[in-house]
């Protein structure tokens, strides 16, 4: 049974200007510390941080039924990848034990100007 689906898009000209203005302050109130590892060695920072943003703002879109007085932030989930560098969330145990047994399945594109990302929260 799906519970949940996010859907986001994210221009990559955006978080370059983010990342001119702020550098890696406004990178590390996105990513977790797991994450921000990653990034740090990163050539393509702005695409990364694309994706991770996109990515994020989907898994929230699919949680919003789970915290609807707020509480939950970008740092609380983070999307890292696997032995063959497929992505799936990572959430912070207060997150983890809101959705009980459910899971969320994620998928990250990219293209030069976008970043786009779909999550799905599944479950029996």
């Amino acid at each position: 049974m799906i519970y949940g689906l996010g859907i986001d898009l994210v221009q990559i000209k955006r978080i370059e200007k983010a990342l001119d203005r702020y550098g890696g302050k406004f990178a590390r109130r996105i990513l977790g510390e797991e994450e921000w590892e990653i990034y740090r060695d990163r050539k393509d920072k702005a695409t990364f941080l694309s994706g991770r943003f996109a990515a994020k703002e989907a898994v929230m879109k699919t949680l919003l039924t789970h915290f609807e007085s707020g509480g939950l932030y970008f740092r609380m989930i983070q999307i890292l990848t696997d032995y063959y560098g497929r992505p799936y969330v990572h959430l912070e145990d207060k997150v983890r034990e809101k959705i009980f047994d459910k899971e969320i399945r994620i998928s990250i594109t990219h293209d030069r100007e976008t970043a786009a990302a779909v999550a799905v929260m599944s479950g029996d």
